[in-house]
């Protein structure tokens, strides 16, 4: 049962992030609710999880998707993999760290694909690339962070009292 709520969990932030948001924003930059999930999976999870849903999600991400293989695969390992040092010392499981944090790796997540554009050949340029693509993305990745906090945080058990 819980695969199946996995798989589904999994269906329903593919249509999201490929056809819903695509249809809301009519702009060239996106929300990136896939990258969003996978910080807060790791977060949440740990490190082994995070892995798994990085390199999930960065495939699906590329392949179906965008059209350059590897421009999401990459930097949601490298983004899981420093995040699962960090998140030990830094994080509390409130809502506003889930933000920030998330912010943050949406930063760390868009300066490794300007560099991964730039190294290859592209003619791409970087405060164009920072105040286009990168800085728009900041706050909608931050409150979906936000909404994704409640879903994915422990449940407190309610506290039955003596009297």
């Amino acid at each position: 049962m819980i695969r199946l709520a996995l798989l589904l969990s999994g269906f329903l932030i593919y249509f999201i992030q490929a056809q819903l948001l695509p249809a809301i924003f009519h702009t060239n930059w996106l929300p990136n609710l896939i990258l969003t999930t996978v910080v807060m999976i790791t977060l949440f999870k740990g490190r082994r999880m995070g892995l798994v849903s990085a390199v999930i999600g960065g495939v699906v991400h590329d392949v179906l998707i965008s059209n350059f293989f590897g421009l999401h695969l990459f930097p949601y390992v490298i983004v899981v993999y420093i995040l699962s040092f960090v998140k030990h010392r830094l994080y509390e499981e409130r809502w506003y760290w889930s933000s920030c944090i998330v912010a943050i790796c949406t930063i760390l997540d868009g300066l490794i694909r300007f560099f991964m554009i730039w190294g290859s050949g592209g003619d791409i340029y970087f405060w164009s690339y920072l105040w286009h693509m990168i800085i728009p993305t900041l706050p909608w990745n931050a409150l979906m962070a936000a909404a994704l906090h409640a879903f994915l945080r422990p449940k407190e058990e309610p506290q039955d009292y003596i009297w």
